[in-house]
């Protein structure tokens, strides 16, 4: 199976570290299981806690910008991640919760002429 990158764009109450600090994502049926890159640490968060989802791009990077039920949650992940199979089941899951607003935004980050949109 394969992983997705997740990069944190601000502190949350679920997953700990600052802007930019990386996780490990394994998209199961229910839940994603995050590994810290560093630390190791393991946490998982269900899909049950999304309530609203929306992506966003800024500084060059796609966003899903959600919130939970215990607050916001926001995070970007590199483009090849977003394309990656894991990247799709992923949005997959969450979009079964709770419809993420947007999607042209990822269809432009992950399409063929993404670096039009990056610059406009």
């Amino acid at each position: 199976m394969q992983e997705f990158i997740l990069v944190l764009g601000q502190p949350n109450n679920y997953l700990p570290g600052k802007l930019w600090t990386q996780y490990m994502v394994t998209v199961l049926d229910d839940r994603m299981k995050c590994v810290n890159k560093k630390t190791n640490e393991e946490f998982e968060i269900s899909y049950s806690e999304f309530k609203e989802a929306e992506f966003g791009i800024g500084n060059g990077n796609l966003w899903l910008q959600c919130k939970l039920n215990n607050g916001p949650f926001v995070f970007c992940s590199p483009r090849k991640y977003w394309k990656s199979e894991e990247g799709k089941l992923l949005i997959d899951k969450i979009n079964s919760v709770v419809e993420i607003k947007d999607m042209k935004e990822y269809k432009h980050y992950t399409g063929k002429l993404f670096f039009i949109y990056m610059f406009k």
